[in-house]
């Protein structure tokens, strides 16, 4: 997984939103209501960026190190590293044991929510990860 460093800028006034900006990545940016947003969108971005350097062909530039931009700090921003998501990869069947009764709560939530048995433990794994 890459990690690029990134700006979190503050806003200027109350109510504005945060802005994430990417100093090794040039147009890269992402904005949010909130810090959580802002990371979230940030991380959606850096990895669309760098999807977007692949599938053009094109090696992304390497990150720098966090202190080489330590100096160029932007007012009111707080530097720190994004993680960009891995690329999909082809699904794979998997074996797990499961409560029964638990496995009939997941099929029910699954079905509530339009979602099929392994994209709802999919989506609830990825949730569990972020926090």
């Amino acid at each position: 997984m890459a990690r690029y460093p990134a700006w979190l800028h503050r806003p200027a006034e109350p109510g504005d939103a945060l802005v994430v900006s990417f100093p090794d990545l040039p147009g890269c940016l992402a904005i949010g209501e909130t810090e959580e947003e802002a990371l979230a969108q940030a991380e959606a971005a850096l990895t669309l960026h760098l999807e977007g350097f692949t599938q053009d062909g094109i090696a992304a530039p390497s990150p720098q190190a966090l202190a080489a931009h330590l100096s160029s700090a932007p007012a009111q921003a707080v530097l720190m590293l994004v993680t960009a998501r891995p690329p999909k990869a082809p699904a794979v069947r998997v074996n797990i044991t499961v409560d029964k009764n638990l496995l009939a709560e997941i099929d029910a939530a699954a079905a509530d929510s339009g979602h099929t048995r392994s994209g709802f433990l999919a989506e609830a794994a990825r949730r569990m990860m972020r926090a």
